[in-house]
C-alpha cells in the first residue's frame, strides 16, 4: 500500500508521520535532495524532472507512506508520475486562519503569507480529489471539526492503520457493483441516496437523536464515514418494529425496475427500511461520496444506464456522473446548503 499524505505547510504532516510505526515512513523533501543535491537551485523544469524521476523509482516499492506537496502557492508541483506512485491519497485539512497563524510564527514558512491561504488549500483539495476521481483512487480528507485547529493524531493514525489493513472506498465500490450486476435484470439501474432523499427525515436523528460535527467541513470522504461509524457504536439503537421515518413519495413514485439504496446511515435502521420497501441497500463504514461516485462510474463502464437520486454533497459526484441525476429538494423546495457554490448544471430538481 503506497500512501501519499498531503497538506499545507504547517498542517502537521510530520507530526503524524513521526508517530506511525506500522509503515515505512518516507520524507519526500529528503528523498528529492538525496537524489539531486542541487534540487534547490534547479529551475521549475529541473525540479519537475527530479520529482518525476523519484516518483518512477518509488513506484517499485510496495508499501510506504510519504508526505507530498500538491502546490506551492500558485505553482502546482504535482506530476502525473507522482499521481501514479500512490494508491491512496490523504489530505490533512486545517482551518486557514490557524495555518496563517502558524506560518507567522515560522521563519521557514513566512514566505507563504502573501498567498490566499484559504483558496490555496481549497485548490489543493479540489485538484487531488479530481485526480483521484479520474483515476479511481482512494481519496480522504482528515479534518477535526468544529475548530479544525489540530488534527486528532490518534484518530488519524488509527485510520491510516485501517487503510493499511484494507479499508478502501474504491474496493467497497467494486464489491457493491459486483453484487448489483449479479442481482440486476435490466440495462437501467437506479441508485438512491437514503436519508433526506428516499426519506424525509434523517433516520439516525429521528431514531436515536444522532447529532454530529463530522460533516461540518463538507468533505464527505471515507474518513468522515469511518468516524461516523465510531460514533454510531456509542449509541443504543432501538429494535424497530414499525417504519421509523416518512418515506419521500415524490421519489418512491418515480422509481421502478432495478433500484438500490446507497446510504451512509445506520446499518440497522436501513436494513429495516430496505426490507419494508423491498429495495436492496448498501451501507456502512465505507459508504462515502467517493464510493457512490465509483459505483456509478463502474456500472456505466459495464454498459448500464444509471439514474441517480440524491440531496446533498454526499451524493454530488454520483449525481453529476450518472446518465440522469435527480437532485431532491427539501420540503420547502430549497436545496441542501452543502451544495452551495457547486455546479448543478445538468441536474434535475425533484
Amino acid at each position: 500500500m503506497r500512501i501519499g499524505l498531503y497538506g499545507m505547510p504547517t498542517s502537521g504532516k510530520s507530526y503524524i508521520m513521526d508517530r506511525i510505526d506500522f509503515l515505512d515512513v518516507l520524507v519526500g523533501s529528503k528523498l528529492l535532495r538525496q537524489y539531486d543535491p542541487d534540487f534547490d537551485i534547479r529551475d521549475k523544469n529541473g525540479r519537475e524532472k527530479d520529482r518525476r524521476e523519484v516518483a518512477e523509482l518509488m513506484i517499485e516499492k510496495s508499501e510506504f507512506i510519504m508526505d507530498g506537496h500538491y502546490s506551492f502557492g500558485d505553482e502546482v508541483a504535482f506530476t502525473e508520475e507522482e499521481g501514479a506512485m500512490y494508491e491512496v491519497y490523504i489530505y490533512l485539512y486545517i482551518d486557514p486562519n490557524c495555518l496563517k497563524s502558524r506560518m507567522e510564527k515560522s521563519v521557514k514558512n513566512r514566505k507563504y503569507l502573501p498567498y490566499d491561504i484559504k483558496r490555496w488549500q481549497e485548490n489543493e483539495i479540489d485538484g487531488l480529489r479530481t485526480y483521484c476521481h479520474l483515476h479511481n483512487k482512494d481519496f480522504y480528507v482528515i479534518d477535526c471539526p468544529p475548530k479544525n485547529e489540530y488534527i486528532d493524531s490518534r484518530m488519524a493514525i488509527n485510520f491510516i492503520h485501517d487503510i493499511k489493513n484494507g479499508y478502501s472506498c474504491v474496493n467497497y465500490a467494486m464489491k457493491c457493483v459486483d453484487d448489483i450486476l449479479a442481482k440486476c435484470t435490466g440495462d437501467t439501474i437506479t441508485l438512491l441516496d437514503g436519508d433526506q432523499t428516499l426519506t424525509i427525515e434523517d433516520s439516525s436523528r429521528k431514531v436515536f437523536n444522532y447529532k454530529t460535527n463530522i460533516y461540518d467541513g463538507n468533505f464527505y470522504t471515507g474518513y468522515q464515514a469511518w468516524l461516523q461509524n465510531i460514533e454510531f457504536m456509542k449509541y443504543n439503537i432501538p429494535l424497530l418494529k414499525t417504519m421509523p421515518v416518512t418515506i419521500n413519495q415524490k421519489v418512491l413514485s418515480k422509481i421502478n425496475g432495478d433500484c438500490y439504496i446507497l446510504t451512509s446511515g445506520n446499518e440497522n435502521i436501513w436494513s429495516f427500511i430496505s426490507k419494508e420497501l423491498g429495495i436492496p441497500f448498501y451501507c456502512g463504514i465505507q459508504m462515502s461520496a467517493e464510493t457512490k461516485l465509483y459505483i456509478t462510474k463502474l456500472l456505466r463502464t459495464c454498459g448500464k444506464k444509471v439514474i441517480a437520486y440524491g440531496d446533498g454533497m454526499n451524493d454530488y459526484y454520483m449525481l453529476k456522473n450518472a446518465d440522469i441525476g435527480y437532485l431532491v429538494t427539501k420540503q420547502d423546495g430549497t436545496i441542501s446548503k452543502s451544495l452551495k457554490g457547486r455546479n448543478l448544471e445538468g441536474l434535475i430538481n425533484v
